[in-house]
């Protein structure tokens, strides 16, 4: 009970009611152009592997380069789509921008390539992880644009960075190493990793997803009543079927609120927090449900946070941020907005999207064959007007 309950609150399982639409049962569609298999050496020679989607017609007229969000990532990112079928997660995107004349370029994490081993579909290679830090994360991306603007067919198109997640924290840093026409931001982090991971375990992300399901006033908080009564009926997938209300309303007030999952999380928390600041990689691989370094971690304490430095950018970004993301608090966002709109800066547009999640209701896509509406404005913003 305890575990699943702790990835649930710690805000590590970020579904929507898309989730829980009927699963499909044969492969979804591969891209529908043409895909070229790519080696591009990074600043200390690592051989980044790349995978690069070209439009049917061979033309492109623009280029979308995916910023990996934090974790073991390949070019593919293979996943299960039923008992009998997978799907590459990058083959499904690169389509929606193929289908607008863009080019799509995907890359593997440093340490990590594809395998045929579920459920992740991937190989960690521990030393060569140990080098994916978010300022060689950089790096990376940097020679990967540089590389890409030699190439005949993409030199005159215009190359926007798609940040997911972390990517959101390293794709304006690229922009200030390297020419590009735009940043496409998703899943926004306005401050540093620490404060992510700190409004994760106090509570935050728990009850972006408690409310999201059970808070049928939308008062911000759960009540018994709520909770009992499973407007969507998804406690037992939640792992929750037989977790009573009173073991998760820490403080017996009747209310489920942020305070109840900060006492909750308190040990896993604290456990948490030492393992990273005594270097203990064994202890992250076993407990910590993303496969990140200590390294990793550290790294980013000294990682320049976006609400510093985002400003000083003069080229169009544009966020696409779901307002039940419980990975990263949507406050980023609104900050971020606010600090653009006090310098009178006009090159951010914002798009919230109410009831999407982190992967801005990606599921949905998998069960309908329906690109959702932030996908639509995703794949537009790119497209030749």
């Amino acid at each position: 009970m305890f575990a699943a309950l702790s990835l649930l609150a710690a805000g590590l399982l970020a579904l929507s009611p898309s989730a829980y639409l009927p699963p499909v049962t044969q492969a979804a569609p591969a891209a529908t152009g043409t895909v070229e298999a790519l080696t591009i050496p990074s600043f200390d020679a690592y051989p980044l592997q790349g995978r690069l989607y070209l439009p049917s017609d061979q033309s492109p007229r623009a280029l979308v380069i995916y910023v990996n969000g934090s974790g073991p990532n390949t070019n593919q990112n293979t996943r299960q789509l039923s008992a009998d079928a997978t799907f590459s997660y990058f083959d499904l995107v690169a389509s929606g921008f193929n289908e607008v004349g863009a080019a799509f370029l995907s890359y593997s994490t440093r340490g990590v390539t594809a395998s045929d081993t579920p459920p992740f579909y991937h190989t960690i290679d521990p030393q060569a992880y140990q080098t994916y830090l978010p300022e060689h994360s950089v790096q990376d991306v940097a020679a990967i644009v540089r590389t890409l603007r030699t190439d005949s067919r993409l030199h005159d198109c215009p190359i926007y960075l798609l940040g997911w997640s972390e990517g959101t924290m390293i794709a304006p840093k690229v922009a200030q190493l390297v020419p590009v026409d735009g940043l496409l931001l998703a899943g926004y982090v306005n401050g540093t990793m620490q404060q992510v991971l700190d409004w994760q375990q106090t509570g935050g992300s728990s009850m972006v997803t408690y409310c999201l399901y059970f808070d049928a006033d939308g008062d911000g908080r759960v009540s018994q009543a709520e909770y009992e009564n499973d407007r969507y009926g998804v406690r037992p997938a939640l792992g929750l079927e037989q977790v009573a209300f009173p073991e998760l309303d820490a403080d017996g007030d009747g209310q489920l609120t942020a305070s109840d999952f900060a006492a909750l999380l308190a040990p896993s928390r604290q456990a948490l927090y030492d393992a990273i600041a005594r270097s203990d990689d064994a202890w992250l691989t076993e407990n910590y449900p993303v496969r990140l370094t200590s390294a990793w971690f550290q790294a980013h304490a000294h990682f320049t946070p976006n609400r510093d430095m985002l400003t000083e950018l003069d080229l169009p970004i544009v966020i696409f941020q779901g307002q039940a993301d419980a990975n990263v608090p949507v406050q980023d966002t609104l900050d971020i907005q606010a600090q653009f709109v006090a310098l009178g800066k006009d090159n951010l547009t914002v798009h919230l999207y109410p009831n999407a999640d982190h992967d801005l209701n990606f599921a949905s896509y998998l069960s309908t064959g329906v690109w959702p509406q932030a996908w639509c404005d995703l794949f537009a913003a790119v497209a030749p007007k």
